[in-house]
């Protein structure tokens, strides 16, 4: 197997096999779950999310996998393999005797991090109280919590980019507060007409 990886054309094979089985297991799943469910939803219109769960979490087996597979597992890979590029960034300079000065990887290190705690801050308050939901827990526990975790879980995607824009020191420097359009002072420059 290895002679098989050191050939690009097998590679990017391999890799492109990957993606298309999860592609296809997750659209089975959705197919399966969403658009026939096996069981079905009810809306209760007089709560703040009237359909706030699907129907398919409440069967142990398909709200399991949902949770793990689409929500935790993501999250926590997103979380882990963040460090563990800094991680091989020590690593790497260790092995070359070299002197590993954090300044210069700085802006790496507080954009993966400042990832790590965007995502974990968004997405673990939701799946633990799913989670526990789906284990058995009583559903009054945590339900203010999840009315709230819920919307913010929409909030990552609309934070991402600033969280990158926010570690490039050229970006702040366009951006400062008082430079925006909404915040900058009018000159009036005032002309006088000699009579």
């Amino acid at each position: 197997m290895p002679e098989l990886t050191q050939d690009p054309v097998i590679s990017a094979q391999l890799q492109f096999a990957n993606l298309v089985t999860a592609y296809l297991v997750y659209m089975y799943f959705a197919v399966i779950v969403i658009i026939f469910p096996p069981c079905s939803n009810t809306y209760d219109y007089t709560l703040p999310v009237c359909g706030e769960f699907p129907c398919y979490l409440d069967i142990p087996l398909l709200g399991i996998w949902d949770t793990v597979i689409n929500s935790i597992i993501p999250t926590a890979i997103i979380s882990i393999f963040s460090i563990i590029v800094l991680v091989r960034v020590y690593i790497q300079k260790r092995r070359l005797n070299q002197a590993n000065q954090w300044r210069r990887q700085r802006k790496m290190t507080i954009q993966l991090f400042s990832i790590c705690i965007l995502y974990l801050a968004a997405n673990v308050p939701l799946n633990l109280v799913i989670f526990s939901h789906i284990c058995g827990l009583p559903y009054h526990f945590g339900a203010d919590v999840q009315v709230y975790a819920n919307y913010l879980c929409y909030f990552v995607t609309l934070l991402f980019p600033f969280v990158c824009l926010s570690t490039l020191s050229e970006m702040r420097k366009k951006l400062r507060w008082k430079g925006l359009l909404l915040f900058r002072r009018s000159q009036r420059i005032a002309t006088i007409n000699p009579k």
